[in-house]
């Protein structure tokens, strides 16, 4: 026997009560005035006897209801079926309810969600007066609004029908964990768990195992599988990820994606076609066959036409599961960018005829002239990259701008030559801007130096240099007779002595370093065709920002680092990919922001704006790759799985027939609560007394 109420058993310390005051009374002596022995004869013993029999039976009466009642409010049960004798006991019903998104595949039998819905709901229909129902969504474990017991099982059947999928993996465990604490607040014996799920082999996930037990021996645990043993299509493709190859974004320009496209079907496909789609605009497409389990490397390029934060996605036909048949990724083509071209007519004629070939042509950016005396009074943040043509030299203050410059995701290219002091440079700018030192090699003009090795697979060069898998291999070098070489960051040309062009990083900006000035005194540079790409790619891969792009499962929280020029006043715009804004206010730091945002739910392309409408990043929500791949547990798998997080195996119970859960439902519960078996023994206690009390009343009364 269990009692539901044990503390109330305390309150059979009240039975003591009628004893206490039965040997009170004995105690209490009563005189009787009388004037002859002769009525003493007329007591007979045997009717003494009788009374007190009658007295000990009304003892044993009053105690008796005092302990009938406390028994009844402590609400004894049995495990055992007692028609007649009892009530059936009340259950306490949590229910956790499979919603990922491999829910909405569709067999014989329907879409399975809308099976697991109708699961649901028998098990509801099962519940009576006194029962109580709570409701997990396994793939939301966030939306608690219904994790908690209620017995309003109308509001809850309704609430059942509006679960909608979700494009996460359902966190089993994690939902067995929340329901134990929700059965805590249970006072019924019969403590139920109800798992509704479609037994993807990804629901256990291995890394939040640990060795504590999920619920107690009094919980029942009962999987309810959706789709055992039934046949879905045969055919399913997903994306599982995208790598983007380009690196720096253009008009006009391709933007090359590999997609990893995986068969998790059981049937080899044959001309599969597969999308890179730009704005939901198709720009490339492709067949390919992919045999059954196999994976597939695609490649696509495609060339987007306008400006501003792009939405693009591969996509794959129509198959028995859709919410995997895209995936997507973001980027930024940003505006025309802001140049200013600091140095002497003579040393910036060469960039200034790179950036802008002719009076007709559209020039790749908003270039500003200045001179090296009006370097000190520029305000560095108006421009997008600082081009420093041959600067003689530079004050401790200019350092200080321009690392603070750079530090908020300004860009510099550092041209040294002849009007440069390389000590000085040596002394100040080079190591606050990364390198170590630059040396001034001069070479004999009928033997000049030339290009040992270019670095094609820097984005500087990504798409110029064709016919050659050699990334290191020399191109057409300029005749160099004189160079300031440079140590320390990463090399892009080399020649014998040095680096004669390099990269650095600092804070959140870059700098290219080239040794060679943009005149024809120390090298025919300026002369070649290389001298034009690397001044233009330069523009495009100095002004493009590292933050345009990244990509997140969905649920996952996302965290995003914002260079200070963006982080003005830390307000932020969120475009989700319906087009709906929100508005977030990012985490000021020296070295800019931090934007925080919660788990974002909708797959898509987020973008992110300043207060001012400038685009910052862009973010790639996409489902997680493993729920694509379409294998059940079999029914001794999945409850060996779930032996291994409950105390006893034989709490768990597989039901099979889903349509019939109600049915199994009661043939599973047992037990029988008897406190209405207690309150009438106490009314029968109650009236025996009355009965007794009065005809002891009579007796003791004279004739």
């Amino acid at each position: 026997m269990t009692f539901l109420n044990p503390l109330v058993l305390l309150g059979l310390a009240a039975a003591a009560i009628p004893v206490l005051l039965h040997l009170l009374n004995l105690r209490k002596l009563k005189t009787i005035d009388f004037s002859s022995l002769t009525f003493l004869k007329e007591l007979q013993k045997t009717k003494i006897r009788k009374l007190k029999l009658k007295q000990i039976l009304l003892l044993i009466l009053r105690t008796l209801i005092v302990v009938f009642i406390v028994l009844a409010f402590a609400r004894p049960t049995i495990e055992s079926s007692l028609p007649g004798l009892g009530a059936r006991a009340k259950s306490s019903v949590v229910i956790l309810l499979d919603n990922s998104f491999s829910m909405d595949i569709a067999d014989e039998r329907g879409v399975r969600l809308k099976q697991a819905r109708e699961a649901v709901l028998s098990i509801l229909a099962s519940l009576e007066d006194g029962d109580e129902a709570a409701l997990i969504q396994l793939a939301n474990l966030d939306d608690r609004r219904f994790a908690e017991f209620t017995r309003n099982f109308a509001m809850l059947k309704e609430e059942v029908g509006k679960v909608p999928v979700s494009y996460t993996v359902a966190q089993l465990e994690p939902g067995m964990r929340l329901a134990s604490t929700v059965l805590r607040t249970s006072q019924n014996i019969n403590r139920e768990v109800y798992i509704i799920t479609d037994a993807q082999r990804n629901i256990f996930n291995e890394e939040e195992r640990d060795s504590l037990k999920i619920f107690d021996r009094s919980v029942a645990v009962y999987a309810v599988p959706i789709g055992m043993g039934s046949k879905v299509g045969e055919r399913n493709l997903s994306i599982d990820s995208i790598n983007v190859l380009t690196q720096i974004y253009e008009v006009d320009k391709p933007v090359e994606v590999e997609a990893r496209i995986r068969n998790s079907g059981s049937e080899d496909v044959k001309g599969v076609i597969v999308s890179l789609m730009f704005d939901k605009e198709r720009t490339a497409q492709r067949a390919v066959d992919i045999p059954a389990g196999e994976t597939r490397m695609v490649s696509l390029a495609g060339t987007p036409k306008t400006t501003g934060a792009i939405r693009a996605a591969v996509e794959v036909e129509g198959d028995a599961l859709e919410a995997d048949n895209s995936r997507y990724f973001g980027f930024i083509i940003p505006d025309k960018p802001t140049i200013a071209l600091v140095g002497s007519p003579v040393d910036i004629r060469f960039l200034q005829l790179a950036l802008r070939p002719d009076a007709t042509s559209h020039s790749v950016a908003d270039v500003t002239v200045l001179a090296p005396e009006q370097f000190t009074a520029t305000n560095l943040n108006d421009y997008s990259v600082l081009f420093l043509a041959d600067i003689p030299r530079f004050s401790q203050s200019d350092v200080a701008r321009l690392t603070a410059y750079m530090r908020d995701g300004g860009s510099i290219f550092l041209m040294a030559g002849a009007q440069a002091d390389i000590q000085s440079y040596n002394q100040t700018v080079l190591p606050a801007l990364g390198f170590a030192q630059a040396t001034v090699k001069e070479y004999e003009r009928k033997t000049p130096v030339e290009f040992t090795s270019v670095d094609k697979l820097h984005p500087l060069f990504t798409g110029v240099f064709k016919g050659t898998t050699d990334n290191r291999s020399a191109v057409e070098s300029p005749k160099i007779y004189k160079a300031a070489v440079i140590t320390g960051g990463q090399e892009i040309i080399r020649v014998p002595d040095g680096a004669i062009l390099a990269e650095s990083k600092q804070g959140n900006g870059r700098i290219l370093y080239c040794a060679l000035p943009a005149t024809t005194d120390w090298s025919t540079f300026p002369l070649t065709g290389l001298f034009a790409t690397v001044a233009n790619r330069a523009v495009s891969y100095l002004s493009a920002s590292e933050y345009t792009g990244s990509s997140v499962v969905v649920g996952s929280p996302v965290n995003i680092s914002l260079p200070g020029k963006y982080a003005s006043g830390g307000n932020f715009t969120i475009v989700d990919p319906s087009g709906t804004e929100s508005f977030r206010q990012a985490t000021m730091l020296p070295s800019g922001a931090i934007l925080s945002m919660e788990a974002l739910r909708q797959p898509g392309v987020y973008v992110v704006k300043t207060a001012e409408g400038h685009i910052v990043q862009t973010i790639g929500v996409n489902p997680p790759a493993s729920e694509s791949t379409i294998t059940q547990l079999l029914e001794a798998e999945l409850k060996d799985r779930l032996a291994e997080v409950v105390p006893d195996k034989g709490q768990i119970e597989v039901l099979e027939q889903t349509r019939n859960v109600a049915e199994e439902v009661t043939r599973a519960r047992v037990g029988t609560e008897l406190w209405k078996l207690f309150v009438i023994l106490a009314i029968l206690c109650a009236l025996a007394e009355m009965v007794v009390a009065k005809t002891s009343a009579r007796e003791v009364q004279p004739a």
